[in-house]
């Protein structure tokens, strides 16, 4: 049995099985075959154009269907329809109550008529000699003009044809258009003037679902006069029709062919009766069988046993136990990979352990760098505190706001309220105004529920420094920042203003398209980094629906408006920590 190694299991299997099943079982199959595969494919020739004469009238009904609505606007039996198609021929819109009214009554009896064709979900149309639609489905607006490729496609037929129903695929494919339409062209009874057309589109999925029998192997397919195609379902198609099986009916109200193609080669799974005879002679092949698997079972089982007993032992501990590889089996492949993945797991958990180690004494680093801040601020409140005991309240001042600054920084990665991002914009503006020897008038005006949102820290600081660096580097007489926030549905309006020197139109046009993404940031690296910073951030945080843009002011300066959509959710978020200036 030493040969036998050389092989995997699964070729082991497949040439048992062709020996002692496969082969017998094609022998004693062969002939039942050949003698009822004509018979079966007789009654499934029959079955199937059963089949499709009962489609064939579901169809026909809903031509009928569809002729009832085109006679009963064409033919004028209604005075009422009559003078409202006279009087809406020409319309474009809602000019007067006229139209309203004539409108109503064509939308009544529209809707008498759809509820014939509920079945197929119709898409009926009525457009008036302007091609502006009276009459649509409920997504269409009324007055709307035709689509140009319908306008196209109906501009082929023979405006002359006040009788007959004229039909037309559209959309989609040449083999399966999104709609099959019917056209009727309706004229006045009196000077057989044009009034106006209806437009009737089967839907392609009512055709699907009408020729959906069940079976995936069948193909069946529905077409015009012209041979164009109106629908096909199912997967079978060949180009040789010596192995189909065709069944063919045609629609005599309309001429259009139904077809049934199935495959010669799935009627084989019909043919079950005759197997009788097969089974009983594979069934001694099949106890032959069952006794050498047996035998096979004990000898393929040792290599797994193996298996077992070392997946064991590794559990219990032994990281050192392997499995000897022999052979090119499956069994062998699969040895191999299972002491490739110990080797895998030894370096994994020694990797683990020294990630460990490194995390314990990255910790350790954490709660070091956490005492630099608090010693700060506690160092920075202690000299506020003499400051403010001897009398100098401008300097005290100038560190209480450079304190709270601080605190916002060590705290970064939290969010705050819109109402405490203010406060720290003011401090921050106390800070610079005492650094650039400016008196800075500093106004926040929060509408409504806007003071309470929970925003990024620092997300306007940037905002706030541009203004004082750049728009007041002229040092005006009276610089002002004016900061108004309001709710506008889901978003979050934040205007920022200043009485600055301003920006040309040109340069202005320049920083919103690079605030908008749309510029090359590399063109002017040095300029208006912090408010592309900032839009960035905006983008990243909230989508694109979030955005900053730029505007000159109303009488002088600039005035930068941020959008931030907001839900409907609004959590507490800690802010400072309490402790920071014990």
């Amino acid at each position: 049995m030493k040969w036998v190694s050389r092989f995997s299991f699964h070729r082991r299997l497949q040439f048992t099985f062709l020996i002692l099943i496969l082969l017998p079982f094609i022998v004693v199959t062969f002939w039942s075959y050949t003698s009822v595969r004509e018979n079966v494919s007789d009654k499934i020739a029959r079955s199937n154009e059963e089949t499709l004469k009962v489609i064939g009238s579901q169809i026909e009904k809903t031509v009928d269907s569809i002729s009832f609505v085109s006679v009963y606007f064409s033919e004028a039996y209604d005075p009422a329809v009559l003078e409202s198609l006279r009087y809406l021929k020409n319309t474009g819109n809602f000019g007067n109550y006229g139209v309203y009214t004539h409108y109503n009554k064509l939308k009544t009896t529209a809707n008498i008529l759809s509820v014939q064709s509920l079945d197929a979900d119709l898409q009926i149309m009525l457009v008036n000699r302007e091609n502006r639609i009276l009459i649509g489905n409920q997504e269409i607006p009324v007055f709307s003009e035709l689509p140009e490729r319908l306008l196209q496609e109906s501009g082929r037929l023979n405006e002359q044809e006040k009788i007959s129903l004229q039909w037309f695929p559209y959309g989609g494919t040449p083999a399966a258009p999104d709609y099959y339409y019917a056209v009727r062209f309706i004229t006045d009874p009196l000077n057989q003037n044009k009034l106006a057309t209806l437009y009737v589109g089967i839907p392609s999925h009512y055709f699907r679902n009408l020729l959906d029998t069940g079976n995936p192997e069948s193909r069946l397919s529905l077409a015009d006069q012209k041979g164009r195609s109106i629908a096909v379902t199912g997967e079978a198609d060949n180009d040789n029709e010596g192995s189909l099986l065709i069944s063919e009916v045609r629609i005599p109200k309309v001429g259009w062919l139904l077809t049934s193609k199935t495959p010669r080669d799935s009627i084989d799974s019909h043919i079950n009766r005759e197997f009788l005879v097969s089974i009983s002679v594979v069934g001694l092949f099949f106890l032959a069988f069952l006794i050498l698997s047996m035998l096979w079972a004990g000898y393929m089982n040792k290599p797994i046993s193996l298996l077992r007993t070392s997946v064991k032992q590794y559990v219990g501990g032994n990281r050192a136990v392997r499995i000897p590889v022999r052979g090119k089996d499956e069994v062998a492949v699969l040895s191999a990979a299972f002491n490739q993945m110990l080797d895998d797991m030894n370096q994994l958990l020694q990797q683990v352990e020294s990630e460990q180690e490194e995390k314990r004494l990255l910790e350790l680093q954490a709660l070091a760098a956490q005492i630099r801040p608090h010693f700060l601020l506690n160092t920075l409140n202690s000299i506020k505190v003499d400051l403010l005991l001897s009398g100098d309240e401008p300097h005290g001042a100038m560190i209480d706001a450079l304190m709270k600054l601080l605190r916002v920084y060590v705290h970064v990665d939290k969010p705050l309220e819109l109402a405490e991002e203010c406060r720290v914009l003011g401090s921050y503006v106390q800070v610079m105004q005492i650094r650039n020897r400016l008196d800075i008038a500093f106004e926040c005006v929060l509408d409504g529920e806007a003071g309470a949102v929970m925003l990024p820290r620092l997300l306007l600081q940037p905002i706030v420094e541009n203004a004082i660096s750049h728009g007041f580097s002229a040092r005006p007489q009276n610089p002002a920042i004016r900061l108004e926030a309001e709710m506008e549905q889901d978003l979050l309006k934040i205007s920022i203003s200043d009485n600055g020197r301003g920006m040309p139109e040109d340069k202005l046009q320049r920083l919103n398209r690079r605030l908008q993404g749309s510029e090359d940031t590399a063109l002017w690296p040095e300029k208006g980094v912090g408010l592309v910073n900032t839009a960035r951030r905006l983008e990243v945080l909230y989508g694109y629906r979030a955005r900053l843009s730029a505007q000159a002011g109303t009488e002088e300066g600039m005035t930068f408006t941020l959008y931030i959509p907001i839900t409907s959710e609004k959590e507490a978020v800690p802010l400072d920590d309490p402790d920071a200036d014990r």
